[in-house]
């Protein structure tokens, strides 16, 4: 398989994403028993995608490398965002996410000035991260707050 097409698949198969988050929010709204089916499916996904995002970034070259490397380089926002949303809701974590999409945004810039071919999936990227970030930015105004 050419760079290209790996770089391509990792970038389809990310879209497996969109339909395993539908079956989450239908666990925790009709069955939270069977969350922990959406959780650990999440986690696997997200190894896999990332352990196929590091082998695509060592292996490519060119601008294909800044292409594979925003792949990654969001796989791993999307990690320490889930850390936050998961069982580690320590204030801290603000701080480390705003680190972590710091550099990764950093990547993402500098791999959309230097490729051609991936500039939408970089810019969505750029974009779903600059969403997350406001979620952040907003939850951590919101904590502590006290609304009764």
């Amino acid at each position: 398989m050419t760079e290209a097409k790996r770089i391509q698949t990792n970038a389809w198969l990310m879209l497996l994403l969109v339909p395993l988050f539908i079956m989450g929010y239908r666990f925790a709204v009709d069955a939270e028993s069977l969350f922990w089916m959406f959780e650990w499916s999440y986690y696997a996904l997200v190894a896999v995608l990332m352990i196929f995002a590091l082998w695509n970034t060592a292996a490519a070259k060119g601008s294909l490398k800044w292409a594979a490397g925003a792949i990654a380089a969001f796989l791993l926002q999307l990690i320490v965002f889930s850390l936050y949303v998961g069982p580690f809701t320590i204030y801290a974590m603000f701080f480390v996410f705003y680190a972590v999409t710091a550099a990764v945004l950093f990547i993402l810039i500098m791999a959309f000035r230097k490729t051609d071919r991936y500039r939408v999936m970089i810019g969505l990227f750029i974009g779903l991260s600059i969403i997350m970030i406001l979620y952040m930015a907003l939850i951590q105004s919101l904590r502590g707050v006290n609304w009764m």
